[in-house]
């Protein structure tokens, strides 16, 4: 769910909203909360989180997943990402660290504060510090200078402590080459198959065994409760075609809705496109940051800079917001007229634009968008149309049971649906109207159903109750389950036969042939990390079984099932990174080594801390 911001973290752009995270972090810290009284969503320490600023925290938050995801976002992300929580773990965190950095006189200076803004490519052009700049990005966020700046000391304080917690996270090197050997040793193995589908002469099912399933389990072969319907769809579009406005309502409409008829904001840019690979990424970055100083001069220079350099045909072109790519799309757009910003990661290269001119959004007259205004209004009127029609024919036919006749003076004509018990893809009416209908007698009409702009009307003509079926009408369907079941024990315990008294791969893998079961020798593949081989199941214990396996336990006691099908497990080889594959990515792995042990003592101090500081936490706030 975050592959988003992982693929754009090193732009400008995702740091610069990234950024802007903490500051909603900060409002909790100032104010009077003796006067916000019982609004409390957790105490830390005697000091109080409100739930006011709590609430500013997720809305941040979730802001901020909007700007980068944009159409992609969804309700099943908010809800999986859980903002309320997040923001208040932040808040109790921060509050935590900030508690400790004051008990050991750590604090931010004025001069620190100052430099981390400046230096902030953010507020920079042409490569220097902007004023102008700083302001106009922090209006543009409804983020005051002075809230900025706090929430700033704030972080550099937040730093320092981390930075001192974490002052024993070196990790010596000896102990770094085993963790590198164990991540990146790969193994092969020697999977055995045993699956129910393949077994051979397992006996068809005797007339006792199914009777005897269908004593056990007839619950389980309940037919539910069914229902035909004569159903009616009155929708906005039919009652649209026979709607009219006036000119007064176009009008009127337009004026009410001029939100819905503006431009939208446009640029038009001159661009530099450096690109780079992994190899030469660090040198072609200090290139583009030099060209920055010299395109900063002016139009001229910038295009001529673009014709000796850029990899991209030069020339102007007009951007909208939608048209930027999301790490272009900040920076670009809250840059002002002859400025350049950049140099913006792209991935692959880097970007330096030029703002040559902007088109702000304007409201469009009714004389250029009148067509599109009135068929807005008359999909408006069919909405309103479509709602009072329905109730009209809903009350004749309550009165007459007669739903054709009801909706025949509509134009709508009622059809009628199969048999459905609400649990069948493809249903003619909504889960809605089902589970309403279901609970309703024959030729009984039920109440108006709703689903988005549609309103049902629908009539049950047929119903039959949920019942348990005689045996004779299922007795194929327990057939094959039993013999399902049979197949099943049959092959788990061929498996059992197979690993019983199997030492090693190679015994196993005989021992597998003779019986007839399917043996697959894997490639060569990281059993920490993956992506494991087809044959191998990705369930929640592998990682733990495949670290038990080696040349002095090669093969694995127990059989594991996956997708309906029986496993065995060993080991038959093992590839170790030698020295020189160490020493290429010694450097790289000792800092994330190091970064990982970082991260776990600030988490532990935290928690400690968090115990003795009895946080309180009221459980409105996670609502």
């Amino acid at each position: 769910m975050l592959d988003v911001l992982r693929r754009n973290a090193g732009s400008w752009a995702i740091k610069i909203i990234l950024g802007f995270i903490a500051i909603t972090f900060i409002w909790w810290g100032v104010g009077t909360y003796s006067e916000r009284g019982r609004d409390v969503a957790a105490t830390v320490g005697g000091e109080n989180i409100s739930m006011a600023d709590l609430s500013e925290a997720a809305a941040g938050l979730e802001k901020t997943y909007r700007d980068v995801y944009g159409g992609a976002f969804t309700p099943e992300m908010a809800k999986a990402l859980n903002f309320r929580k997040q923001a208040l773990d932040t808040l109790i965190q921060r509050s935590i660290l900030l508690a400790e950095a004051r008990k050991l006189g750590l604090a931010a200076s004025d001069a620190e504060v100052q430099g981390e803004i400046a230096a902030d490519p953010a507020f920079q052009a042409n490569g220097q510090f902007s004023e102008e700049r700083y302001r106009s990005l922090l209006a543009y966020n409804r983020i005051t200078t002075a809230n900025y700046e706090a929430a700033k000391r704030q972080d550099i304080t937040l730093k320092k402590i981390e930075g001192l917690l974490a002052a024993d996270a070196r990790v010596p090197e000896s102990e770094a080459r085993d963790l590198f050997t164990l991540t990146s040793r790969k193994v092969r193995l020697l999977v055995v198959t045993a699956d129910p589908e393949k077994m051979k002469g397992v006996p068809s099912p005797a007339d006792g065994e199914i009777s005897a399933n269908y004593a056990q389990a007839k619950e389980s072969y309940r037919v539910p409760a069914r229902v035909k319907l004569l159903a009616a769809r009155f929708e906005p579009g039919h009652f649209a075609r026979n709607a009219s406005a006036t000119e007064e309502e176009i009008r009127s409409f337009h004026e009410g809705n001029a939100d819905r008829f503006r431009t939208e904001e446009r640029r038009l840019v001159s661009q530099i496109y450096l690109p780079y690979t992994r190899k030469d990424k660090e040198a072609v970055g200090k290139k583009a940051a030099e060209i920055l100083i010299e395109a900063g001069k002016g139009k001229d220079d910038f295009e001529r800079l673009a014709k000796k350099h850029s990899r991209m045909k030069p020339g102007e072109t007009w951007l909208r917001r939608t048209e930027a790519r999301p790490e272009v799309d900040h920076a670009l757009f809250s840059a002002a007229v002859d400025s350049v910003a950049g140099p913006i990661d792209v991935g692959g290269g880097f970007l330096l634009v030029r703002v040559n001119q902007i088109r702000f959004p304007e409201n469009l007259p009714l004389s250029q968008v009148r067509d599109r205004v009135a068929a807005l209004l008359q999909h408006e009127k069919g909405k309103d149309l479509a709602v009072i029609k329905a109730y009209e024919a809903h009350a004749k036919a309550a009165a007459s049971k007669d739903l054709k006749g009801a909706c025949a003076p509509y134009g709508i004509t009622p059809s009628e649906t199969g048999w459905t018990s609400g649990d069948t893809k493809g249903d003619a009416v909504p889960p809605a109207v089902l589970q309403e209908a279901l609970l309703l007698p024959v030729r009984e009409i039920g109440p108006v159903k709703t689903v988005g702009d549609v309103h049902y009307l629908f009539q049950v003509v047929a119903k039959e109750d949920s019942r348990i079926p005689a045996l004779s009408e299922v007795r194929e369907k327990i057939a094959s389950v039993v013999l399902r079941e049979k197949k099943r024990a049959a092959a788990l315990s061929e498996q059992e036969k197979i690993l019983a008294g199997a030492k090693t791969a190679a015994e196993l893998e005989l021992k597998a042939r003779k019986a007839g079961l399917s043996v697959t020798a894997t490639g060569f593949f990281p059993p920490l990390s993956g992506p494991y081989p087809e044959s191998v199941p990705e369930t929640g214990d592998i990682r733990k079984i495949l670290l038990s396996l080696s040349k002095k336990a090669p093969v694995y006691g127990k059989i594991m099932e996956s997708a309906g099908r029986f496993l065995a497990l060993a080991f038959v080889d093992e590839l170790r990174p030698d020295e020189k594959e160490w020493a290429a990515k010694k450097e790289g792995f000792l800092r994330a080594v190091a970064e990982q042990k970082k991260s776990q003592l600030i988490e532990a101090f935290i928690a400690f801390r968090r115990a003795q500081a009895k946080v309180e936490i009221n459980p409105e706030a996670l609502k």
